[in-house]
C-alpha cells in the first residue's frame, strides 16, 4: 500500500511540475520587466534578482599579482606583440585548427579573424530535459548603484558597417601619442565615410582587457604595450569624438568569455575580479578556466555573469557609445572538463542544455546591462553563420535570441559563404536566418567576407574558386540581403580588407567599387 501511495505521489508531482513549467512558458520577458536571471520559457529559475551596477571610476593599480610592477615583455614573447595579418585566413578554417580553439597570437595568425565556417552535421539534441527540481549554485553578483547615461545614441535604420579589430587598432594606437592616434583614427573614419559606411564595430575588449578606463578590467597592452598600464589619454574618448564628428555610429565590440593569454593573466592586478580569481585556489579553474593558451570566463556562476554584465553597463553609462556588440567566442570546447564542477552541482542532466542555459543567461544579462547603462544604446550579437554549429559546438541558442524578447536588438551573423558553397550557400543560409527572425522585430545585419576576395575557399567544396573567378559577389550579396523582411543592413569583415593597400589587389578594388554602387544606390 505504501508503495502505491508513493507511486501516486510521484505522478502527482510530475504533472504539477509540468503544468507550472508550461504556464511559465506562456509569459514573455522584456527589458522593462526583467529583474533577474529568470527566463519565461527556460527550465529552471534563478530566484535572486540581478542588479547590474556601474562601478564608480577609480584608478586601479597596474601591479602584478605579487604586487610588483608588471615586467616588460621581451621581444621573443609573441603575445606582447600585435600579431601580423599575413595569413589572412580565419582561425579554424583549416583541418588542423579546430574551430572551437582560441586563435593564436603568434605572427602567423590573426586572432580577430572570423571563425570556422565548417558546416556542422550534428543534429540538435532531441532528448527531453527532465523537469528541474532545484536551482543551480549561482552566487549573487555585486550590487552597486547604476547611474544611467542621458546620451541619445546615434543609430541608423540601414546599417553599412565595418569591423575594426584590435589588430587594426594596435598599429596606430600601441605606444602612440594622443595626437598621432587621433590623426590616424580620423583618417580611418574618412575612409569609411568615403564609401558610405555609417557604423563601426570597434574592438574594446579582445582579451579580458579594456581599451578605455574601466573599473572591472585592466588597461589593454594594445594601448601602452603593457597590461594594466594607464595611458595619458583615453583612446575611446578620442574614437568617439572622431567617429561622431563624421556622423558615424560607434559600437563597442567585446569578447565576453575569452580573457587573457597564459602569459598575460599573471600580470592582472588582484584589484580586478580576474586577477582576484586567478589568485584564489577556490575560484581558479572554476570561475576562470584555461583552454589551450587562453583563459575563459565560465558563465555557470552568477558572479562571473555579473562581471560580464558590469563590464558592458559601465561602457554605456560612462561613454557616448551607440551600442555594444559581441561576437561568436562562446564556449571554447565541447569537452565536459571545462565546467565539470558547475555542471555536476547543477540539476541539469545534459551538458548541452546546461551550457545553452548559461549562454542564454549571459546574453540576456548583457542586453539588460546595456540598457541599464543607456536605454537608447543597442545590443547585438554576431554569431557564426552556421546555425547548427552555433548550437552544437558553441552552445549559442541563436534561435532563442532571434525569436524571444530581451536578448538582442539585432543579429549580425557571419554569413561568409559564396553563392556556390557546396554545403551552405549564401542564399540558403541567409534565408534560414530570416526564417528565425520572422515576426520578432530583431533586425538582420548580414556579415560579409571582404577578406575572401581573390582567395580559394577551402571549405566551399565545388565552389572553392568562386571568390577567384566570379564577379561582384559582395554587390550581389548586398542585393539579396536587402530583400530580407528583417533587413537592417550589412557589415564587412574587416577594415583592412577594404582600405589597407597590402590587401587591395586589382580584383579587390573592382569588387569594392561594385559594392559601393549597391551601398549607395
Amino acid at each position: 500500500m505504501k508503495g502505491f501511495v508513493a507511486f501516486l505521489t510521484v505522478i502527482l508531482f510530475f504533472f504539477t511540475a509540468c503544468a507550472n513549467n508550461e504556464a511559465r512558458g506562456g509569459e514573455r520577458v522584456n527589458a522593462e520587466n526583467y529583474n533577474g536571471l529568470a527566463f519565461a520559457d527556460d527550465e529552471k529559475i534563478i530566484n535572486e534578482p540581478l542588479e547590474i551596477p556601474v562601478k564608480p571610476k577609480e584608478t586601479l593599480p597596474a601591479e602584478t599579482v605579487s604586487g610588483e610592477a608588471a615586467p616588460s615583455e621581451s621581444a621573443s614573447e609573441s603575445p606582447s606583440e600585435p600579431p601580423s595579418e599575413s595569413s589572412g585566413e580565419p582561425p579554424g578554417e583549416s583541418p588542423s585548427e579546430p574551430p572551437s580553439e582560441p586563435p593564436s597570437e603568434s605572427p602567423s595568425e590573426s586572432p580577430s579573424e572570423p571563425p570556422s565556417e565548417t558546416p556542422s552535421e550534428t543534429p540538435r539534441s532531441t532528448t527531453p530535459e527532465p523537469v528541474k527540481t532545484a536551482p543551480p549554485d549561482i552566487e549573487n553578483p555585486p550590487k552597486i548603484e547604476v547611474v544611467a547615461s542621458d546620451y541619445n545614441a546615434l543609430n541608423y535604420g540601414e546599417v553599412v558597417g565595418v569591423w575594426i579589430s584590435y589588430i587594426e587598432l594596435s598599429g596606430i594606437l600601441t605606444g602612440k601619442s594622443e595626437a598621432a592616434f587621433r590623426r590616424s583614427y580620423g583618417e580611418m573614419m574618412d575612409n569609411c565615410v568615403s564609401i558610405g559606411i555609417n557604423t563601426v564595430y570597434v574592438h574594446l575588449r579582445p582579451f579580458g582587457d579594456a581599451l578605455y578606463k574601466s573599473g572591472y578590467y585592466p588597461w589593454s597592452k594594445y594601448v601602452t604595450g603593457e597590461v594594466g598600464v594607464e595611458p595619458d589619454f583615453d583612446p575611446l574618448k578620442v574614437m568617439l569624438e572622431e567617429s561622431h564628428g563624421r556622423g558615424v555610429s560607434f559600437h563597442g565590440w567585446l569578447n565576453p568569455m575569452r580573457i587573457n593569454s597564459a602569459a598575460d593573466i599573471e600580470k592582472v592586478s588582484r584589484g580586478y575580479p580576474v586577477g582576484e580569481w586567478y589568485a584564489d585556489p577556490a575560484k581558479k579553474g572554476k570561475y576562470i578556466v584555461k583552454s589551450g593558451d587562453y583563459w575563459y570566463l565560465n558563465p555557470a556562476y552568477g558572479e562571473v555573469i555579473g562581471l560580464i554584465g558590469n563590464g558592458a553597463a559601465e561602457i554605456t553609462a560612462n561613454y557616448d557609445v551607440d551600442g555594444i556588440h559581441i561576437d561568436d567566442y562562446f564556449y571554447p570546447v565541447t569537452d565536459g572538463a571545462f565546467d565539470a564542477d558547475a555542471f555536476g552541482a547543477s540539476s541539469f542532466a545534459l551538458l548541452n542544455s546546461f551550457r545553452l542555459y548559461n549562454c542564454n543567461s549571459m546574453v540576456k544579462t548583457l542586453y539588460s546591462a546595456v540598457k541599464k547603462g543607456n536605454p537608447s544604446a543597442l545590443f547585438g550579437v554576431s554569431p557564426q553563420g552556421n546555425i547548427e554549429h552555433n548550437y552544437n559546438e558553441l552552445y549559442a541558442d541563436v534561435e532563442k535570441w532571434c525569436k524571444s524578447a530581451g536578448f538582442a536588438d539585432y543579429v549580425a551573423p557571419q554569413i561568409y559563404y559564396g553563392f556556390e558553397h557546396s554545403s551552405l550557400p549564401y542564399v540558403s543560409c541567409i534565408n534560414q536566418w530570416q526564417e528565425m527572425l520572422n515576426g520578432s522585430g530583431v533586425k538582420l545585419i548580414t556579415g560579409l567576407a571582404v577578406y575572401k576576395i581573390g582567395k580559394t575557399d577551402g571549405w566551399a567544396g565545388a565552389g572553392s574558386d568562386e571568390w577567384l573567378n566570379s564577379k561582384q559577389i559582395l554587390k550581389r550579396q548586398i542585393e539579396v540581403a536587402k530583400g530580407m523582411k528583417s533587413y537592417g543592413g550589412v557589415v564587412f569583415y574587416s577594415y583592412n580588407y577594404l582600405f589597407n593597400p597590402e590587401h587591395l589587389s586589382p580584383l579587390h578594388t573592382a569588387e569594392i567599387e561594385a559594392l559601393k554602387t549597391a551601398i549607395n544606390g
